[in-house]
């Protein structure tokens, strides 16, 4: 990111492909169509980070899907677009600076999320209570199922790092550090996007599969 803007010195970097003054858009290093990166231009450490969730950051969500349009430096050619970022479990997380992923998402989740809209909460005071099972894939391509919050919002205006700590975080006692976030449209009724979360120690029913600290089960990169 550094080599992007022009701050650091160091061999050509081609997966440059947008420079602003809050992020750069890089390619994620697969080679496809449908992965690419947003990275602050900020130094911020991951997602548990305090700055992200004031008034003074950007609104990086919404910075990603606007990216990841048609004609745009991250566009996303894949037939439905993931957003997503990971916990800061070491695992999962092999670098110290957030970064959302702007990549496909999975075959048959939004079928998934269709399926379950009716019971998919508007209200961000019962996101931390509205626990869905999904289907996704693992690295090898064998389906995998977890479970996520899932909130629909009409679009990605509000800080979602902001409404994630205030509506799930805090009131459950979890820590944000162990979150895993992420956005795809809603393709029914009146549009909008589903904002899924989930996390390692998530409290779910007997019988419903666990939760996750990254994205990777949703999002298509390769």
């Amino acid at each position: 990111m550094q080599v992007c803007e022009g701050t650091r010195t160091g061999p050509p970097f081609p997966q440059c492909l947008r420079t602003t003054p809050t992020y750069v858009i890089l390619n994620g290093g697969t080679g496809s169509n449908h992965d690419f990166l947003l990275v602050p231009s900020c130094r911020i450490r991951g997602i548990e980070c305090p700055f992200i969730t004031t008034a003074s950051a950007p609104n990086y969500w919404l910075d990603a899907w606007d990216n990841a349009q048609p004609g745009q430096a991250g566009h996303v050619v894949y037939p439905h677009v993931g957003l997503g970022i990971n916990s800061a479990d070491p695992a999962i997380r092999t670098q110290d600076q957030p970064h959302i992923h702007l990549a496909g998402i999975h075959s048959g989740i939004q079928t998934q999320l269709n399926t379950h809209d009716s019971t998919i909460t508007n209200k961000p005071s019962r996101w931390r209570n509205q626990i869905v099972p999904i289907w996704g894939l693992t690295s090898t391509g064998a389906p995998a199922p977890r479970s996520y919050r899932v909130l629909h919002v009409a679009n990605l205006n509000t800080n979602l790092f902001r409404l994630l700590l205030d509506s799930v975080v805090r009131p459950t006692g979890a820590t944000m550090a162990a979150q895993t976030m992420a956005v795809t449209p809603r393709l029914i009724g009146s549009g909008g996007f589903y904002v899924l979360n989930s996390e390692p120690g998530l409290p779910v029913a007997p019988g419903q599969p666990g939760g996750t600290g990254t994205v990777d089960f949703l999002l298509a990169y390769a």
